[in-house]
């Protein structure tokens, strides 16, 4: 496979963004090969579907930014660019159960993505901010009665590679933190996980005399995880001497939702 459009991510800033670059004479295609090998197998009358896969992929310029670069409103951001290799690789598991009051499906993938870019990581191999040993889904559903069904989702990832600095210094009364071994990814934010509720009424008239209609009560975060976006550090405000850690969530709290949905 062949790409030409870059997504430059860089999530140390206080607020997170992401820059995508076209191909030009700076930046050339992302190439990709990949091969997998992977089991299938339908058991007991297509009840249950299980599945193995395995992959391995092996990818050419990949972007990545140098130490201290500065990506917003950059109009010579390839000047901040190095590109060099990549590797993915991991084993993807999945169970499905289809039939019965009780349905639902797990899945689990162990996997690694990694680059080396020289002049970067000192030319070592690092792990990429995608990067993610353990990911795992878990999903029910059970019809409680012909037209109710209740439901729960519970998600887990490993934490999102990080870079922190390992000292800091002093200038001009202002301590400025410092990765002095240019150490790429070396850290990991919090593991994310979260476990979502959600009860389904399907409504018994027809709308407008045709058609189907159903309630969908649901809670997002039942257990009121707060997990981090990105974590940044900056200088304390009390102590300039002082580097603390911040955690920047988007969803960090429980959120109750009702949705009305309908087809006609």
């Amino acid at each position: 496979m062949s790409q030409y459009l870059h997504l430059i991510s860089n999530t140390q800033s206080p607020t997170p963004l992401d820059v995508w670059a076209p191909s030009d004479q700076y930046l050339k295609p992302q190439l990709l090969d990949q091969v997998a090998v992977g089991y299938f197998q339908n058991i007991a009358d297509n009840t249950n579907e299980t599945s193995l896969e395995l992959y391995y992929k092996k990818m050419q310029n990949q972007i990545d930014y140098v130490p201290n670069s500065d990506l917003l409103l950059n109009p010579f951001v390839e000047g901040d660019l190095l590109s060099g290799d990549g590797r993915a690789y991991g084993a993807e598991t999945f169970l499905k159960k289809n039939k019965g009051k009780l349905t639902g499906w797990i899945s689990y993938t162990l996997s690694r993505t990694e680059r080396q870019v020289n002049g970067i990581n000192q030319n070592k191999w690092f792990v990429s901010r995608f990067d993610k040993t353990h990911n795992l889904s878990l999903v029910t559903m059970y019809e409680l009665r012909k037209r109710l069904n209740l439901s729960a989702t519970f998600a887990f990832s490993t934490g999102t590679p990080a870079t922190f600095p390992t000292n800091k210094f002093e200038w001009q009364g202002t301590a400025l933190a410092h990765n002095v071994y240019d150490e790429r990814n070396a850290y990991r934010i919090s593991n994310y996980h979260r476990l979502d509720f959600a009860a389904t009424l399907q409504q018994k008239r027809k709308i407008f005399g045709k058609g189907e209609g159903e309630w969908v009560f649901s809670v997002y975060n039942a257990y009121n995880r707060r997990n981090p976006f990105s974590v940044y550090v900056r200088q304390n405000e009390k102590d300039a001497l002082q580097t603390e850690a911040i955690r920047f969530a988007v969803f960090g709290s429980v959120i109750p939702a009702v949705t009305y949905n309908f087809k006609f």
